[in-house]
């Protein structure tokens, strides 16, 4: 039986003159599991904020944990009400969004993801990225036709290369991961989500105090500051959760 210990988010916009195309669920128990998810509409198209927020709403009406756990079919469900949106403005015919969502399963988590909001799992005093980005960056890391020191100052890097989309081939990433192994000596685990506008803040300098790296919510407010006294350049979203097993 999942027991949450502690939880944190928060979304903002990058500014207060522009809507927010960042959607975030915070934890909850669906069907005696934990669920969690961030989303972040493409800027680019029309409808996009949303995109997102349909993402959202469209995860805890799912019928069984069957369903929450078949990525490609929750993907492909959340697509269909997105497309939905253009028949209330044909501008929003393009609208898109990015996907990332973590599900429990006893003691393994199912992730899904699309896009390029990031999760990780909290490993001692450091974060384990599990999801990989989707974006014109990684790829060409994954080529090796660039290092990532040679890519850190490269416009459009960060370019997403698919979405939950009408305009874009969509191919998600579902698989699980044991939480076992990443269990603290109390069986706690702990996860976060972030959108892009949020962990580009993080990679700067990936560290906290072990005070702060004791809980989610210290995390959660340092993170928020270290952005806001930077000046955030995107819309910004963290979820974050621990829970013991």
């Amino acid at each position: 039986m999942i027991k949450i210990i502690e939880s944190a988010a928060f979304s903002f916009p990058k500014n207060e003159d522009v809507s927010n195309a960042d959607a975030i669920l915070a934890p909850r128990i669906v069907h005696g599991e934990l669920l969690l998810a961030v989303a972040d509409g493409v800027g680019s198209y029309l409808g996009s904020d949303l995109a997102a927020m349909t993402a959202i709403e469209y995860l805890p009406t799912a019928e069984n944990l069957d369903v929450l756990t078949s990525g490609q079919h929750v993907f492909k469900g959340i697509l269909s009400e997105v497309v939905n949106l253009s028949g209330y403005n044909i501008e929003y015919e393009k609208a898109s969004t990015t996907l990332t969502y973590l599900v429990t399963l006893g003691r393994e988590l199912y992730v899904a993801h699309i896009g390029d909001c990031r999760a990780y799992i909290q490993n001692g005093k450091k974060l384990v990225q599990i999801t990989k980005d989707h974006t014109k960056h990684q790829q060409l890391l994954d080529h090796k036709v660039f290092t990532k020191k040679a890519l850190k100052n490269v416009k459009g890097k960060n370019v997403i290369t698919t979405a939950i989309s009408p305009v874009a081939e969509m191919r998600p990433d579902c698989f699980r991961v044991s939480l076992s192994d990443y269990a603290d000596d109390n069986g706690n685990v702990t996860l976060f989500l972030m959108s892009d506008g949020a962990h580009e803040y993080w990679d700067r300098n990936p560290r906290f105090s072990p005070n702060t790296m004791s809980s989610v919510v210290k995390f959660t407010n340092s993170l928020q500051r270290r952005i806001e006294r930077a000046g955030p350049k995107d819309d910004y979203s963290l979820v974050a959760v621990k829970f013991q097993m």
